[in-house]
């Protein structure tokens, strides 16, 4: 499986041009130097044989015995008169180099035998010399001929390639974390907190010029929000006052008829709350303070909030439904807005159902209205949007959704706007991390806390 971070694709391409290279090197190495070296051992080695059977052959046999016990040579063999039993010797390895060595000894002379002996402190190697006078033994040490590969080199290359993956790793680590940190930073951004970004002289340069243009962009984001809440907020608190005025003009009016003034009153009354939602909309994203509550209650509170306006409206509870880190006047919020939503744009029955799913308390707010395309559900979570078929209805200013969407990513939580499972209609799901997946606000300020519902 390839590796999905930055930091594993780094290790592994380091670790696979790192193996390759070894293993080409090894390839040439094998290829154009140990070969070579090995036949040309191998040869050398025979002749040396060759020689001790030649020098057996042409002595007189009674120069024989003082030949062999001053026989020393520089593998440290020597040369016996009885041979080895059969319960102490073995063949050789196929491919090895005794083996090879054998295969050299029989071109010369084909009744050469050569065997390995394990037994004892040094392991031996025994090889037959076949002459006229009898067949002698040439014994010597078998690491002179066959040296294996020794372990404590085999534990040493295993700590050199652990160490330098190591190295590797905490070289490509030191380089990733300021990425690790911009993306810790752009995510907070993108759920509107502080970024704590820090640039340190010691990153890489290149890293450091892209931490700079964040900050830099940051602070163009925060300076553009800041205008845009202020202007927002100007505009709409000044509408307040020419309003102000006009409703009370209309009602020192004395009319025959006061029905009349009804629809422009309602119009006025209708102004001011999308006016409130400017306000709402305009308003910075700071900390509120989150604090461990049940949903339930709330829930409830506006239920009969509805009721009392004469909009019928059930609340159901699927399962039991643990306590939540929350804002309750920023839920409260999140709910009249959905309920009025679907009051404006639905049909009753209206429904707030309650439950949990795994890690996650679900709120859902049901209607029986036309419901929304699937395909305009990201379009109308943005501000200040509307569908085309709504703009001749019911008033309204594009923001519901938005104000809606923004509360529950503050509360680590997301919207889901989705079709019932039978009917017809609009279900809007908000999912909340329940107590025990969320036991502290990983966003949360150090210091006092303002709450944004408030004015």
């Amino acid at each position: 499986m390839v590796a999905r971070s930055l930091l594993g694709r780094t290790l592994l391409v380091t670790i696979l041009t790192v193996l390759i290279t070894h293993l080409a090197t090894l390839i040439v190495f094998q290829r154009f130097y140990v070969g070579p070296l090995l036949e040309h051992t191998i040869e050398d080695r025979a002749n040396h044989i060759f020689t001790i059977i030649s020098a057996l052959e042409n002595l007189p046999a009674p120069s024989q015995p003082r030949f062999i016990h001053d026989f020393d040579d520089s593998e440290g063999g020597v040369i016996r008169r009885d041979g080895p039993t059969n319960e102490q010797v073995r063949s050789p390895e196929k491919a090895s180099r005794v083996f090879l060595l054998q295969a050299r000894l029989r071109q010369k002379f084909p009744q050469t035998t050569v065997w390995i002996a394990d037994r004892g402190t040094i392991p031996a190697v025994w090889i037959s010399l076949h002459t006229s006078h009898g067949e002698f033994w040439y014994v010597t040490q078998r690491q002179r001929f066959d040296a294996g590969f020794p372990e404590k080199w085999a534990l040493l290359l295993a700590l050199v390639i652990l160490v330098g993956v190591s190295s590797v790793y905490w070289a490509v680590r030191r380089i990733n974390q300021p990425l690790q940190e911009l993306a810790l930073a752009a995510h907070r951004i993108g759920m509107g907190q502080p970024s704590r970004l820090v640039i340190t002289p010691d990153i890489p340069r290149e890293i450091r010029e892209v931490s700079e243009a964040f900050r830099t962009m940051q602070h163009a984001l925060a300076t553009l929000e800041s205008n845009r809440a202020v202007m927002l907020a100007g505009v709409s608190h000044d509408l307040r006052t020419p309003l102000s005025r006009l409703r009370l003009s209309m009602e020192m009016l004395n009319l025959p008829n006061p029905r009349v003034l009804e629809p422009m009153v309602q119009d006025l009354e209708e102004i001011d709350r999308i006016i409130d939602q400017f306000l709402d909309f305009a308003r910075d994203q700071p900390h509120y303070p989150l604090s461990i509550q049940e949903l339930l209650p709330l829930a409830q509170s506006c239920q009969e909030r509805f009721i009392s306006r004469g909009i019928p409206v059930e609340l159901t509870v699927d399962s039991a439904v643990p306590a939540v880190r929350m804002n309750e006047r920023a839920m409260e919020r999140v709910i009249n807005n959905l309920l009025e939503n679907a009051v404006r744009y639905g049909r009753p029955p209206f429904t707030i159902t309650l439950g949990q799913q795994g890690t996650e308390i679900c709120l859902v707010i049901r209607d029986c209205g036309d419901g929304i395309p699937s395909s305009e559900v990201h379009r109308l979570l943005q501000p200040f949007t509307r569908r085309e078929s709504s703009r001749g209805g019911p008033p309204g200013s594009g923001l519901g959704l938005a104000i809606v969407n923004r509360i529950v990513a503050l509360h680590q939580g997301t919207l889901e706007l989705r079709p019932p499972a039978q009917g017809s209609g609009l279900e809007v799901c908000v999912h909340l991390p329940a107590l025990c997946d969320q036991t502290t606000d990983p966003f949360q300020e150090p210091g006092p806390s303002r709450d944004f519902i408030d004015r």
